[in-house]
């Protein structure tokens, strides 16, 4: 972690941390969990929403006068300053007990970001960022992958789960790559396959 983290960054990881004990407690208890489908293959459980309402709690006792941006919630205030949080990606993968997934926040200050973290509570991965200030996964310093070959690189990539329409232009890009890479790797929570590229886990990202 780094010596001096910024204090709103402080802030988004002792959210995410509060959210990442509710994600883990209710993991033990799949089968009870109340689950909604938003869209074709979207769902939302009862655990997105407890995860979401901790995250938000945190954050306004902190900084009551900033506006939030929340995937089940929607937008909340107006501030210069706006949180941006997805209280877990990678439900479908929570839902069935596949352990990959993560709490997602960040910090938007007049358009721009300059706070993230992205929490992994199986792995207990705290990957944070502040702008200028470099991007860690726990207490180690994130360096990219050094390699610049695509026949030796492991590419993560999405499915199409919700829209179809470029499935065709999807499945020829399937057959391709296998052959021009070292692999493909469709985990299914897109923000730690992208905190996987900063950390050097994976050497690309591709998805439409």
């Amino acid at each position: 972690m780094p010596a001096m983290m910024h204090p709103m960054l402080n802030t988004a990881v002792k959210a995410a941390r509060r959210a990442g004990t509710i994600i883990n407690r209710a993991s033990q208890n799949l089968d009870i969990i109340a689950v909604t489908e938003k869209t074709a293959n979207d769902y939302v459980s009862e655990v997105d929403r407890a995860a979401e309402d901790a995250i938000v709690r945190v954050l306004l006792e902190a900084y009551p006068t900033h506006s939030v941006l929340a995937e089940e919630s929607g937008a909340r205030g107006k501030s210069e300053f706006q949180w941006i949080i997805d209280p877990l990606d990678g439900t479908t993968n929570f839902l069935h007990g596949f352990p990959q997934y993560a709490v997602s926040i960040a910090l938007s200050h007049k358009g721009v970001l300059s706070q993230a973290v992205i929490y992994d509570p199986v792995h207990n991965d705290l990957f944070t960022a502040s702008r200028g200030r470099g991007a860690y996964l726990n207490d180690k310093r994130l360096r990219i992958s050094k390699r610049s070959n695509l026949q030796k690189s492991l590419i993560g990539t999405g499915f199409p789960f919700r829209e179809f329409a470029h499935i065709n232009s999807y499945l020829a890009m399937f057959r391709d790559l296998p052959q021009k890479t070292s692999g493909l790797r469709r985990a299914g929570a897109a923000s730690l396959d992208l905190a996987y590229v900063s950390a050097g886990r994976l050497d690309g990202f591709w998805e439409f």
